[in-house]
C-alpha cells in the first residue's frame, strides 16, 4: 500500500469517527442504555405491548446491549491493531484479515442469543403486531436512504450515477 494511500485512509477513518462521536454527542440519547429503553418505549406504545411482550422486549434489548458492550471493548484493541497495520512500512494482510476473523467470531458467538431473544419477542406478537414492526422498519429503512449524504454527494441515484442516467 503506497504511503499516500495510508495517509489518506488514516484521516479519512479519523474524521469518520471524530463526525460519528460528535453527532452522539449532540443527541440526549447518546447513552447506550438510555437509547435503548427510550426505543423500547417506543416500540411498546407503537404496538401497544401487554406485559408478556414487554419483557420479551427488555430480554432482547438486554441481549443487544450485551452484545454492543462485547463488540466495543474488542474495538478499542482493534482500533490500535489497525492504526499500526496502517502506519507500518508493508501492509500485513494475514493479520489483518485474522483481526476480521476474530471480529467475526465475537459476532458469531452472540448471534444465537440475539437471535433467540428476537425470535422470542417476535413470535409473542400478533398477526397486526408484526405488521406494524414491518411497516415501522420499512420507514426508518426509507428514512435513512432519504438521508444517506454519500448518495447525494455523489449525484447517484438508485444506485447510479444520475449524469449517466439523464
Amino acid at each position: 500500500m503506497k504511503k499516500s494511500t495510508k495517509i489518506i485512509t488514516a484521516i479519512a477513518l479519523t474524521l469518520g469517527i471524530t463526525g460519528g462521536a460528535a453527532a452522539l454527542g449532540k443527541h440526549s440519547f447518546g447513552n447506550p442504555e438510555k437509547r435503548a429503553h427510550h426505543m423500547m418505549n417506543y416500540v411498546g406504545d407503537e404496538l401497544n405491548l401487554d406485559s408478556t411482550q414487554m419483557q420479551s422486549l427488555e430480554i432482547l434489548k438486554d441481549q443487544l446491549l450485551n452484545a454492543k458492550k462485547t463488540m466495543q471493548t474488542q474495538m478499542n484493541s482493534v482500533h490500535t491493531e489497525a492504526e499500526s497495520l496502517l502506519s507500518a512500512e508493508t501492509f500485513d494482510q494475514a493479520k489483518a484479515l485474522e483481526m476480521i476473523t476474530a471480529k467475526t467470531a465475537a459476532i458469531n458467538e452472540a448471534a444465537p442469543e440475539v437471535v433467540t431473544a428476537l425470535g422470542n419477542f417476535m413470535d409473542g406478537l400478533n398477526p397486526e403486531q408484526k405488521s406494524q414492526v414491518a411497516e415501522l422498519l420499512s420507514e426508518r429503512h426509507n428514512r435513512g436512504e432519504r438521508h444517506n449524504r454519500r448518495e447525494h454527494r455523489w449525484g447517484k441515484r438508485d444506485g447510479k450515477h444520475s449524469s449517466s442516467d439523464e
